[in-house]
């Protein structure tokens, strides 16, 4: 299957104190729960150096780190990977310019 997203959670040692782990595992279970062929690939990471700002939640191809999600953070967040529609600026950390050519 080729995916359209990759979600990736952060488990590195302040992130998963914070529930980064919890967040991975409650968004592959919403993801199943919608169905087959999501085009969303939820995997975990280790630490992004970023650790007062955690859980971090990174999104490719659209280069997006979040920060300070929670589970209704996470499923908005799927929501509108899934809608097509640009994603939301809540919680948004980091943006990575997209480079072109």
């Amino acid at each position: 299957m080729r995916y359209r997203s990759h979600v990736l959670f952060c488990t590195g040692n302040k992130c998963l104190g914070n529930g980064g782990e919890e967040l991975k595992l409650e968004a592959q279970e919403y993801l199943n729960s919608l169905g087959p062929a999501q085009e969303i690939l939820v995997t975990k990471c280790g630490c992004l150096d970023q650790c007062e700002y955690g859980p971090m939640v990174l999104v490719y191809p659209e280069g997006y780190w979040f920060s300070g999600m929670n589970s209704g953070s996470v499923r908005d967040l799927i929501n509108q990977l899934r809608s097509d529609k640009p994603l939301s600026l809540r919680n948004l950390y980091y943006r990575m310019e997209q480079k072109k050519g």
